[in-house]
């Protein structure tokens, strides 16, 4: 059975619930889509978000075991991907056999055919697809979110700047973090570049919460699944870049 592309965009009735989306913070990373599934978790914490994530993950109403996801090509037109739930598509059998969520696998999936045709990736993240085994691995935060919400991301701290760390930028993230203290409905996420941290380099991160009381934000990475504490100066000397959201930005 076959991954379909189909640029019409076809509406559907049955869009994702609010159970599933919830499910997604209890899903772990098996592949290196870091990227993939910091963004979407991220996206299920606002209402707008919520939204999006419904309107382009969607139940096909003629075929129950098909998963439809939508990505807006380049040029921003909707493309439909018509992934199956219950039978292993040819090509992606690990994925079925090691991520058990359909939402992320599907989108897994669907990026990597996504990728295939577009080639949209930038070159930085393209020079490792030869020694992986699929090309959904490896990505950019902010090129995934404008494929999967149409929106460039109004948050972009550093992402491709040739900073080792966000000690320079300290006073616009600060600025950053000071807004989110007042508007708690954001879509954030935070990433290390070469520096390390607990085994982790060049990895993305749900950037949840600042508290700016006590000098600490909290992330979450999904391989172990856990929320994590920092002091904020250890934050800026480990981290690379932020990119997201405000929710208002998603209306």
């Amino acid at each position: 059975m076959k991954c379909s592309l189909n640029s019409n965009f076809l509406v559907f009735k049955s869009s994702i619930t609010d159970s599933e989306l919830d499910d997604i913070r209890n899903s772990r990373q098996y592949f290196s889509d870091c990227y993939l599934m910091s963004s979407i978790e991220t996206l299920s914490k606002t209402e707008n978000g919520r939204k999006i994530l419904k309107k382009q993950i969607q139940h096909d109403d003629e075929n129950p075991n098909i998963l439809n996801c939508y990505l807006y090509s380049p040029l921003g037109s909707k493309i439909r991907f018509a992934i199956p739930t219950d039978t292993a598509v040819k090509g992606y059998e690990s994925v079925y056999k090691y991520q058990p969520n359909e939402i992320i696998r599907s989108m897994d999936i669907s990026v990597n055919e996504y990728e295939h045709r577009y080639k949209s990736k930038p070159l930085i993240c393209r020079i490792r697809d030869d020694f992986k085994d699929y090309d959904f691995e490896y990505n950019l935060p902010s090129n995934f979110m404008k494929m999967l919400t149409g929106k460039e991301p109004t948050v972009n701290i550093a992402e491709t700047d040739f900073n080792i760390n966000l000690t320079s930028r300290k006073d616009e993230v600060m600025e950053l973090f000071k807004r989110m203290q007042t508007d708690k409905n954001h879509n954030l996420i935070i990433a290390t570049g070469a520096k390390d941290l607990n085994g982790h380099r060049w990895h993305v991160y749900v950037l949840e919460d600042v508290d700016l009381g006590s000098n600490t934000i909290t992330v979450k990475e999904k391989r172990g699944n856990v929320p994590q504490t920092l002091d904020i100066d250890k934050a800026l000397d480990k981290f690379k870049y932020i990119v997201g959201y405000f929710d208002k930005d998603l209306e």
